[in-house]
């Protein structure tokens, strides 16, 4: 159930102080509201009890109108309540606005794709190192996040309900939000805004780790992995046979040039080009598919083969030619998708 505090994308159980803070006002509005409507409700009945038609009684009960005590009592009251409430609402909201001041926050930008996540840190580690990684956001425990939010498409939504509250993401406008986890451990979040064919799959994971964690992950991301013989077999079949290095890129962090060519490629042409998940620290993830599957063989030997049957509407299966096929099955031969195979679970 997703109103129990220990589901996975509860907003019941919170996991640091943003949605604290939303969970109390939250919880203060409801319960003020609930107690207003049972007040309400409760006289509501009982003057329509007390006062209703009798047999043999034809005379109008006592009229209220033009009572000055009782009007000034009801229009203070919700006055009161709703200034009180509207108030507190604001300063929560400007509170939550930016992360506190002389906070350590760590900067990510989170890109909205039909149908997947883009995570880009312009300093991951500190020291000016540029990361880009796709559908699992990697942060340490205890640090505020700032998340700049864009769309090379069309509206999506951020949201982890554990951590923060939903923020839309729209195109030609940078919407942004923070967040900070008190706890390690793996968040799930989603695109809460109807985004297209995929939207239901558009899911990715938080992992936060502990500090020095999070910078062994930072500081080896890119490092060229050591590849057996036939790991090397399957990175010429993703360079080439394949065509994966089209949209992938599995060498480091993606240039801005490489994702403005993806992204004018994917409008402009409905064939050949789409930005797809930068794949260079693959092997690492817990994950997939937008957070579908779990990353093993048995999964990932599936989705080279037939994406389609893992996430329906996915591009890869609309546009890669490997997929041009009478059944929408991979081209490739077997020996081709056990060397690829080998090569992906490769890239840590």
């Amino acid at each position: 159930m997703a109103c129990a505090p220990d589901a996975k994308q509860s907003t019941f159980g919170t996991a640091g102080p943003v949605a604290e803070k939303q969970l109390l006002l939250f919880n203060v509005l409801l319960w003020v509201m609930v107690v207003v409507f049972l007040l309400v409700e409760g006289v509501l009945l009982y003057a329509v009890i007390k006062f209703r038609r009798r047999p043999g009684n034809e005379e109008l009960p006592p009229q209220t109108h033009g009572h000055t005590a009782l009007e000034i009592t009801w229009t203070i009251i919700p006055t009161v309540l709703i200034l009180g409430l509207g108030i507190w609402s604001t300063i929560t909201l400007f509170e939550l606005d930016q992360p506190p001041p002389g906070a350590d926050t760590l900067e990510v930008t989170a890109v909205g794709h039909q149908w997947w996540w883009e995570f880009e840190y312009p300093d991951a580690d500190g020291n000016g190192k540029r990361i880009t990684t796709a559908n699992e956001l990697r942060i340490p425990v205890d640090r505020a996040i700032q998340i700049n939010l864009r769309s090379d498409d069309v509206i999506h939504s951020f949201w982890v309900p554990k951590l923060a509250g939903k923020v839309d993401v729209v195109p030609t406008r940078e919407n942004y939000m923070w967040f900070q986890a008190d706890e390690t451990g793996i968040f799930y979040g989603q695109c809460a805004e109807f985004c297209g064919t995929a939207h239901a799959q558009m899911k990715f994971l938080v992992q936060v780790l502990p500090q020095e964690d999070y910078l062994a992950w930072a500081e080896g991301f890119g490092e060229a992995p050591v590849l057996s013989a036939q790991a090397q077999a399957g990175q010429l079949v993703f360079n080439s046979t394949g065509g994966c290095v089209v949209c992938h890129t599995a060498t480091g962090s993606d240039s801005p040039e490489v994702v403005a060519g993806r992204v004018q490629g994917f409008m402009t042409s409905d064939t050949g080009i789409a930005p797809g998940p930068n794949l260079t620290d693959l092997a690492t993830r817990e994950r997939f598919g937008a957070g579908l599957a779990d990353l093993n063989r048995q999964n990932l030997r599936q989705w080279l083969r037939n994406p389609e049957d893992i996430k329906p509407g996915n591009y890869m299966s609309e546009r890669a030619a490997i997929y041009q096929t009478a059944d929408g099955r991979s081209n490739l031969s077997e020996e081709e998708i056990s060397s690829l195979l080998e090569y992906l679970l490769s890239l840590q």
